[in-house]
């Protein structure tokens, strides 16, 4: 307990040194603006709470070498922007925020540094004020850059003012801020994880984010005047728009049963007609995961460039999600929500044919 209040603190110290910072840099256009900052730029102490409600502060780390989604229901609207609860279902943009699934072959992953990129693609709103909370499986060790930084700042913020620190082991927390600059699709941030040295097939080692708030500092995602599009945007990203990643080590369990249901879903059957295609489950496995989400996103990489897609006629009738003639980020990203909303409901999963047309 010493220790990660100490931690903790650090991590305030950290923060408040930031703002001090930011504030002196950006005086002039915080004032103009009546910035949200300051705000965003503080972690939150959420000892109390975890303790509380009993509930482990860091989703990723259960260590059960299993996948873990991306939580929405831990989105809380900010009471500051007094407005009646906002739904995401309003939101017809395509933004998506995912970081990179991984797979290394056993010999070659022990002790690795493999980095690990965060990528956005589809925002339809400016964007300045950006705070999240990165969670791991603490079996992975993060390796400071040569400026000493946790996280890598990519292209996507190349003209945001950006930090990072680690609240605990296994939580960092990132901020990045402009008034001015636009934020593009690419990469917002890398990470450079060692892989356990002891690493076996089968491991898997989940990371991703999961929405903080507190009175003082939610997470945020958002245009410096706060506009209702904006809230819109940053309520779906918060809900629907953000998908976890992980690093795997190739292979099956060597003494679990969990090993044959995996072996048992990597059929290949013969093509099959549009009419018999299942919507969503592009490579006809039975399943409708981030494996079809990803297909989704590098077939629609590859046409935008002019290359062939390599989808066959039934392909791209699965993989046009919303069946609005179009194969993009939009579709992928409604598979991975669908992911999502099974990896997370118990019970009464309807099919996604149905919830697309929720």
């Amino acid at each position: 307990m010493k220790k990660r209040s100490l931690n903790r603190f650090i991590s305030l110290i950290t923060s408040f040194a930031a703002v001090l910072s930011f504030y002196h840099f950006f005086s002039d256009s915080i004032i103009k603006t009546n910035s949200i900052m300051p705000s965003v730029f503080v972690s939150a102490d959420r000892d109390t709470i975890a303790e509380s409600d009993g509930i482990s502060d860091n989703p990723y780390n259960r260590q059960d070498d299993m996948e873990v989604a991306y939580d929405g229901s831990r989105w809380v609207q900010p009471k500051e922007w007094n407005k009646p609860k906002i739904s995401p279902k309003d939101y017809k943009g395509g933004i998506m925020l995912y970081f990179d699934k991984i797979g290394l072959d056993p010999e070659y992953a022990r002790g690795k540094v493999q980095s690990v990129y965060f990528c956005l693609t589809g925002a339809t709103e400016p964007v300045s004020h950006i705070k999240f909370h990165f969670f791991y499986d603490t079996r992975l060790t993060v390796r400071n850059n040569t400026k000493g930084e946790l996280l890598n700042k990519g292209r996507a913020l190349n003209d945001f003012t950006t930090g990072s620190a680690m609240v605990e082991e296994g939580e960092l927390v990132f901020n990045a801020y402009s008034d001015e600059a636009k934020l593009i699709d690419g990469c917002l941030f890398t990470v450079d994880f060692i892989v356990p040295e002891n690493a076996e097939q089968g491991d898997v080692y989940p990371f991703g984010l999961s929405y903080v708030t507190d009175d003082a500092a939610p997470d945020t995602f958002i245009d410096s005047e706060q506009k209702d599009a904006g809230k819109l945007q940053m309520t779906y990203v918060f809900t629907k728009g953000i998908h976890s990643g992980y690093i795997k080590i190739n292979g099956a369990k060597k003494t679990t049963t969990a090993a044959t249901t995996a072996v048992t879903t990597t059929t290949t059957a013969e093509p099959v007609s549009a009419a018999e295609y299942k919507l969503g489950d592009i490579n006809d496995d039975g399943l409708i995961n981030s494996v079809d989400a990803s297909s989704v996103l590098a077939y629609y990489a590859r046409v935008s460039t002019k290359q062939d897609g390599g989808y066959t006629e039934e392909q791209q009738f699965a993989a046009d999600a919303d069946s609005d003639g179009q194969i993009n980020a939009v579709d992928a990203s409604n598979i991975l929500a669908y992911y999502s909303y099974v990896s997370t409901t118990k019970e009464d999963i309807i099919s996604f044919e149905n919830y697309m047309k929720k």
